[in-house]
């Protein structure tokens, strides 16, 4: 999931139609953070940065369980 999340604010932020400076005054951070999260870079960014990025974009982060799926859960995914 997090290989995708900087894809999913850069998208979300240009259909906002907004540049990364405006999300980053939007958002308290500076565009250089804006621009780290869009490359996946997270080394020198905290969840609540991450959190706060994603409630001006009216996103929200949800931890699901990993895993390989059972087949119970196989069977619901293709009827479901």
């Amino acid at each position: 999931m997090l290989d995708e999340l900087g894809e999913l604010i850069r998208f979300h932020r240009k259909q906002k139609r907004w540049s990364q400076m405006e999300l980053a005054v939007f958002s308290g951070l500076d565009r250089t953070t804006i621009g780290a999260l869009e490359r996946d870079d997270y080394s020198d960014i905290g969840i609540r940065k991450v959190q706060r990025v994603l409630e001006i974009l009216e996103l929200t982060l949800a931890v699901n369980k990993a895993g390989i799926p059972t087949l119970d859960d196989l069977k619901e995914q293709n009827h479901g």
